[in-house]
């Protein structure tokens, strides 16, 4: 009997789920006394999957002292009725059908060149309908608008080149100073390497001329500066201790004079660190200390940015604190639902902890953000294989540098001619001969390649029977060709932030935290241990290797840097490309309503006119914005499919076909399992099946097929190998106190 209301409410808290406790306890009790009936009953009736924790696991979960799960919690794996998220009722994606498919949908008289001509066709539609429902999904959103609307696109290019003509300023000082000449991209350089892109920094940030000599009194903390140093050291300890071995050790002075000296460096350096980090001293020094941080900054990372927010809405919220530069914004995902990742960029001298903290407390959009502090690049400096110092690479890589620069100051406007503006180069020398770009002067003397052609003819070396593949080559170092590569090299990072050596283009570098944060050098050169040394001990480097390192050199500089893919116009066609006049004339016409005889109307601003004529001519006077509205959308639909790398969903993969043989159905798996385990066996006792069926099947087919004592309706005589089927009904595992909508 039902308890009453007043009896459940004199039961107070601690009563609260008696019920529930006592489901469970009865629930084990039962598993207790007929553990094996439960075994195949779970498997069959269960909502959860049929691999389930055994049951004393089970029970724990229940009886420990630990937090009790919720029933929704626990649904996964009880018998409770599992109710699935939202999300899991979506409407799919839409998958192209394949060809197979298609088939299936086609008259069965159709021909094979039919078939193929007409799948074409319902695939360039159903791929023309994809962008076109993309560009639908995210036309609103700032990200796309930045990288195809005619407006907000051009501004944005018109900041890029900005930026890349202040930097072009900023490398033709550097070179007029000498700085640029100076340089080389070895990793034994990392020092200067780093002091030049600070430099480029300070300048950017808007810095003097004495902040830039003040870099030149700090300390640079950098992994690859602190391996160099120690490199350095190793090298100068073995040489001082081979010196120590050679000379005859007079007395301990001259031993004791060689290490001291070899220590009083680092002291030295070391003292200098002190002296530079010292934050005491005059008010002078302390502002010349806070302007030499101008290339330094604290930052914080946006994990999640939501495509819907904009950039200024970041922007306004994070303006509230003190030493606010500047946000950057990353493309967005295609794996995380399109979602961003940000920068927010603060001086160097706030405090990064407390800012993050509070920015973790603010919300844009019900966003959350997902605020952690940005690390400092710990090496800034990476090397490559040292190969590239080879003169047979280093031609190959000014050849490849050459054709980057003047693509790359095509594309900005850099040197560019009025006769070659226009002009579209089909060679690649024509473009890098008559551009106009100081750095690019005199390279034919390093890219014309030399030969003993007629000398190896008249000894007859040429007709040998040597493989090109298998011949090795001492590895040369031309210093000439290496510094006219350096130099574009140096040209490339500074003013169109690629990095040659990692063939990788940072076009975000001015909005980021580290406006020239990093980059890749030649490592040290080949030694004879990693291939072999010839008679003279120079290092022997086989051909196929220094070939296939410039065709893979080659390759990702393609992908990368090179790709430049231009669709034509039938394929713009295909993809679905409109006609401005035609929309627009096709917006006019929507917007013409014939009523009645000469009485139309305009739905747009709805009133009405004699004739479509007049509904036309009020169109152009006086919603000309609408116009022009429709205008900019065609083209901003077409922008979109002209890129050749255009952001779209990804490809959902078809389900895969079931296998041609299925499996056999329930009745006839307990048939095979009771003819495996007890074909001609006799009832036997209730007991020893009910064991051996909980340790048996994970189907609990042995259990079932087997005679019971307590079977209600069922035989306990002999077997005759026929299934049977259980006269009991199913046990419900129905929650009483659960909705009825569930069930």
């Amino acid at each position: 009997m039902a308890d009453s209301d007043d009896e459940y409410h004199r039961r107070g808290g601690r009563e609260k789920f008696v019920r529930e406790r006592n489901d469970y306890t009865d629930r084990s009790r039962l598993r207790d006394y007929d553990g094996d009936r439960r075994g195949y009953q779970r498997s069959d009736y269960s909502n959860g999957s049929s691999m389930k924790r055994p049951v004393t696991n089970r029970r724990d979960d229940f009886t420990s002292g630990g937090t009790k799960r919720s029933r929704i919690d626990s649904a996964s794996d009880s018998y409770d009725p599992v109710i699935k998220p939202e999300t899991d009722n979506a409407p799919p994606s839409p998958v192209m059908m394949t060809f197979k498919r298609f088939l299936s949908t086609q008259d069965d008289a159709i021909t094979d060149e039919e078939a193929i001509s007409k799948y074409s066709e319902y695939k360039m539609e159903f791929k023309r309908q994809e962008l076109q429902k993309f560009f639908s999904t995210h036309k609103d959103e700032e990200w796309f608008r930045l990288k195809y609307h005619p407006d907000d696109s051009a501004r944005r290019k018109n900041e890029q080149k900005e930026n890349i003509r202040k930097r072009l300023e900023i490398f033709e000082s550097m070179c007029n100073d000498g700085t640029i000449d100076k340089l080389r991209i070895d990793f034994d350089c990392a020092p200067e390497i780093i002091r030049a892109m600070d430099t480029l920094v300070v300048r950017l940030e808007g810095g003097t001329d004495d902040d830039v000599a003040a870099l030149s009194q700090e300390a640079i903390e950098d992994e690859s500066v602190t391996e160099l140093k120690n490199k350095n050291y190793s090298t100068k300890m073995k040489l001082s201790a081979t010196n120590d071995e050679s000379k005859p050790k007079d007395n301990g002075g001259e031993e004791t004079g060689n290490d001291d000296g070899a220590i009083s460096d680092s002291d030295g350096e070391k003292r200098e660190e002190r002296e530079i980090s010292k934050p005491e001293g005059t008010d002078g020094e302390g502002r010349q200390r806070k302007k030499t941080q101008l290339h330094k900054t604290s930052s914080i990372f946006l994990r999640n940015v939501s495509p819907n927010i904009t950039l200024e809405e970041i922007e306004t919220a994070c303006k509230r604190f003190p030493g606010f530069l500047r946000v950057g914004l990353a493309d967005p995902v295609p794996d995380r639902k399109w979602y961003r990742r940000g920068w927010v960029t603060f001086r160097r001298d706030v405090n990064i902890k407390e800012i993050c903290w509070n920015l973790n407390n603010v919300r844009i959009g019900d966003c959350d953000l997902g605020a952690i502090v940005n690390r400092d690049l710990t090496r800034r400096v990476r090397v490559v294989n040292g190969i590239t110092g080879h003169k047979t690479v280093a031609q190959n890589d000014l050849r490849q540098a050459a054709k980057l620069t003047a693509m790359y100051d095509k594309k900005a406007g850099l040197y560019q001619s009025e006769t070659t503006e226009g002009a579209k180069q089909t060679f690649e020398m024509d473009m890098i001969v008559k551009s106009r770009n100081p750095v690019l002067e005199n390279l034919t003397d390093f890219l014309i390649e030399e030969a003993n052609a007629e000398e190896e003819e008249l000894l007859g070396i040429s007709s040998g029977t040597t493989n090109d593949e298998d011949q090795k080559v001492p590895f040369t170092r031309d210093e000439a060709l290496v510094a006219k590569l350096d130099k574009i090299i140096v040209y490339l990072r500074i003013v169109h932030s690629i990095d040659f050596y990692n063939h990788g283009e940072y076009p975000n570098e001015d909005v980021m935290p580290n406006r020239c944060g990093m980059m890749h050098v030649r490592g040290d050169a080949p030694s004879s241990s990693q291939f072999s040394a010839g008679e003279n001990g120079e290092t022997l480097i086989p051909q196929k290797f220094i070939s296939d390192f410039i065709s893979g050199f080659n390759s990702r500089l393609e992908a990368n840097l090179m790709s430049d893919v231009v669709l034509t116009e039938t394929d713009l066609q295909n993809l679905g490309q409109k006609d401005a006049d035609k929309e627009v004339e096709a917006f006019i016409q929507a917007n013409c309503v014939e009523l009645a005889k000469d009485k139309w109307l305009c739905p747009l601003s709805g009133k009405k006119f004699k004739g479509p004529e007049f509904i036309r001519k009020h169109l152009m006077s006086k919603h000309q914005e609408k116009l022009d509205q429709v205008r900019l959308e065609v083209i901003f639909l077409n922008n979109y499919l002209a890129d050749p790398k255009r952001p779209q969903n990804p490809e959902v993969k078809p389900a895969v076909t079931p296998s041609p043989n299925p499996p056999p159905p329930r009745d006839e798996r307990r048939e095979r399992e009771d003819d495996r385990n007890y074909g001609g066996r006799t009832g036997g006792s209730s007991y020893n099946d009910r064991n051996r069926g909980y340790g048996g099947s994970r189907y609990g087919a042995s259990s079932y097929g087997s005679g019971r004592s307590y079977d209600r309706g069922g035989s306990r005589g002999y077997w005759d190998g026929s299934a049977r089927r259980d006269p009991r009904e199913p046990v419900t595992y129905k929650d009483l106190d659960a909705p009825e909508d569930i069930f």
